[in-house]
């Protein structure tokens, strides 16, 4: 025990250390920093053309007052024309100027991801069809496949040997396909259950069904009939989930694929194509809504059209049979729960009756494609084993179309979507274009740096003269060092979920969203760190209570450059409409080897290292994880000791160990200090230190506690503060 004065005493512990990244406390995310600065960009709407006629020949001699665009219903002005026709831009005039290839490049995206053999020979013979012939100046093509994720085969060339290589890979037979056996077994199984296999009965069902159907053909049902009926029922039931499931996780990876596959080609102008071999095209899981908007929020800034290729080629299966289906089951597991009594246990398709019924609406595949095509100015090509015709109306497309832009009059950015709609001169002629795009403030829409739409609300908020405070919130930049001695930033965000607004929602659920956005600027004002996420709260009734007790903390470490910096935090109650925002201060100190303190961090609990905690975490120790608090009012009736955690590093080239001093501050008046002994510093020069601050023996007030380092003639400090009511 360490005497500060007669009315204060402080007990310390120094402990060894082992290392990590980020804490993730309280929710699990995904964070994704942007790397690069927010610049302004023009308001400027850009909008690649293609006009056909009736009988689908592309119209090429058309002037810009054929042309009447609406945005968001309002017509709007065009404010430059022109026709890019080869390697010529012809203007309203008809000026003809050469294009520069490397200025306006026109780019060919290959993405495959067929499994079924007949797809991708399909896929493959229309691909090579489209490379017969040289390619264009300035034309390039990429081969990539969809593996669970996006995997590139073949980077951007105009080499048609190096590209039909590549092709042969992506569509080669080396995988073998059971798809078609899965089939063949559903098929039989079926047809051996008879009436109502469609509706997912019970396994006692389909047995009085084979036993009434052999009662009436004069047969006695053995057991080993009923036998081979439950086994079919269980078997027919596990291969309609497995293909679900399959369904749903197939379209997760295929939407972040896609989005990977878009979001950068913003770093080149010109007219850009991704051309989609998908085998029948893919599901949007509930909860996906919003990424599958993103990738064609994307593509439209990015001047990126699909063409989307359902591989299966000509098929007499009804697109929407799945969807028929999985009704039918949907169905016929209500009756079941209405007749089957109280008495009877759940069945597995009848506790998913409500998401079978939402996902009916999603089964018809191919219609996503075709979302996915109509909305950034592509087409679908489906149902026909001739891809020739179409995709030579691709090669049309990139080498021939307009440009048209305009500026639009937007009152409020409030990240909406904004729909465009292109009216022509003659109902002759039909329009390839962009459906739309997210209205995002010019100031923040910077190239490159893709906005969600929950992060709008927020980045204006931040840019008020005065930030808005609706509840309470903290966050800190805290620094520390890494293990080559280079100065390491740990961004903390702390909500208290009792200000987060729940409402009610389905089955006895309540529901809450969190959304924040932490911007890092350096001393010139730009944002050189942006970290942003959105969480849903879903909670039951009985667990409401304990959820708003506590709170979400965010936490992310990461090397940043010495200097002086400014963090500005804004978090959105989604369900409550309500934000808040603060801004504070950093700096960080510049690589040193000398004696050095860290940021001072108020504890609020330590937790197991499950192993989420990698190598060297400013926040791990030994076995457990550090998770801090930040200006903390603390209740001297809900604790006795209030926990403090700091790192000293060690300077090696000094023979003398460190000594450390704390000086303990009510309103001003030191009250005491004392020297705590501290333990050998790690291999790495670090010694991780824990004090415990006995609150219970205080009188209300502010506090400070000053922590000074010495060692030989170096001298470090640092202070934590907390008010005690």
């Amino acid at each position: 025990m360490i005497k500060f004065s007669t009315a204060i005493s402080l007990w310390a512990t120094a402990v060894a250390v082992s290392s990590g990244p980020a804490v993730l406390a309280q929710q699990p995310q995904t964070t994704t920093p942007a790397e690069d600065t927010v610049k302004a960009r023009t308001n400027e709407v850009l909008l690649d053309v293609v006009v056909r006629d009736k009988k689908g020949r592309a119209v090429n001699d058309l002037k810009a007052e054929d042309f009447h665009i609406l945005d968001n219903g309002e017509a709007q002005k065009v404010a430059s024309f022109r026709l890019v026709q080869g390697a010529e831009a012809i203007g309203a005039g008809g000026a003809r100027a050469e294009l520069d290839p490397l200025r306006q490049v026109r780019l060919v995206t290959m993405i495959f991801h067929c499994y079924n053999n007949d797809a991708r020979r399909l896929a493959h013979d229309a691909a090579l069809d489209l490379l017969k012939g040289e390619l264009p100046q300035n034309v390039y093509m990429a081969v990539m496949t969809i593996d669970h994720k996006l995997e590139v085969l073949q980077p951007f060339t105009n080499d048609p040997a190096l590209l039909r290589k590549a092709m042969d890979r992506a569509t080669g037979s080396q995988n073998t396909d059971f798809s078609k056996d899965t089939e063949l077994v559903r098929s039989h199984l079926e047809q051996m259950l008879g009436p109502n296999t469609t509706g997912a009965q019970s396994t006692q069902g389909q047995i009085d069904n084979r036993a009434s159907t052999l009662a009436a053909q004069g047969r006695n049902a053995n057991p080993a009939d009923l036998a081979t009926v439950a086994m079919a029922q269980m078997l027919l039931q596990m291969i309609q989930t497995e293909q679900a499931n399959a369904m749903t996780e197939g379209g997760r990876a295929e939407i972040y694929a896609l989005l990977d596959s878009v979001k950068e080609q913003y770093r080149l102008p010109g007219r850009k194509a991704i051309l989609y071999f998908s085998e029948g095209g893919f599901t949007i899981p509930q909860g996906m809504e919003e990424p599958f908007k993103t990738v064609i929020s994307i593509a439209n800034h990015s001047n990126v059209s699909f063409y989307a290729v359902d591989a299966r080629g000509l098929t007499t299966l009804s697109a929407n049979q799945a969807g028929i289906d999985q009704l039918k089951r949907a169905a016929q597991s209500s009756q079941d729960q209405q007749t089957g009594g109280s008495s009877q246990p759940v069945r597995p398709d009848e506790a998913q009756l409500f998401d079978t019924a939402i996902q009916t609406t999603r089964a018809n595949t191919q219609s996503t494609l075709a979302n996915l095509a109509e909305s950034t100015g592509g087409v679908l090509i489906a149902n026909t084993n001739d891809f020739r015709t179409p995709l030579r109306k691709l090669a049309e497309d990139i080498q021939t179309y307009y440009e048209i832009t305009y500026n639009p009059d937007i009152k409020n950015y409030d990240g909406s979507f904004r729909k465009i709609s292109i009216n022509m001169s003659s109902s002759e002629l039909r329009v390839q274009s962009r459906s739309g795009y997210i209205a995002l403030p010019p100031a923040l829409a910077a190239n490159g740096n893709v906005l969600h739409a929950f992060e709008v609300p927020l980045l204006m908020a931040l840019d008020s003269p005065e930030l808005p405070r609706a509840f309470g919130f903290e966050s800190e930049a805290t620094h520390f060092r890494g293990p080559q001695n280079q100065p390491v930033c740990d961004l903390v965000v702390d909500v208290p979920l009792s200000d987060v607004t729940f409402q009610k929602g389905n089955a006895g659920q309540f529901e809450g969203r969190l959304s924040y956005v932490a911007l890092l600027k350096d001393s010139r004002g730009e944002v050189v760190k942006k970290f942003q996420n959105e969480i849903p709260l879903n909670v039951p009734a009985d667990k409401l209570d304990a959820l708003k007790a506590s709170h979400f903390i965010y936490t992310e470490h990461f090397d940043l450059p010495p200097g002086r910096y400014t963090l500005e935090t804004a978090v959105l109650d989604g369900e409550g409409k309500r934000i808040s925002a603060r801004r504070s201060s950093l700096m960080m100190p510049p690589l040193s080897t000398a004696l050095g303190i860290s940021s001072v961090c108020i504890v609020r609990s330590m937790k197991d290292n499950d192993g989420s905690a990698a190598d060297f975490d400013p926040f791990a120790i030994e076995s457990k994880v550090v998770s801090p608090t930040l200006a903390p009012v603390i209740s001297k009736a809900d604790a006795k000791t209030l926990p403090f955690y700091l790192v000293i590093y060690a300077d090696k080239s000094v023979a003398a160990p460190p000594q450390l001093v704390m000086e303990f501050s009510r309103n001003g008046v030191v009250l005491g200090s004392g020297s705590p002994a501290l333990g050998p510093p790690d291999k790495n020069g670090r010694i991780q230190y824990i004090a415990m601050a006995p609150v219970a023996q205080l009188e209300p007030g502010e506090f400070k506690i000053r922590f000074v380092v010495t060692q030989g003639s170096e001298t470090a400090e640092e202070t934590a503060s907390f008010t005690l009511q």
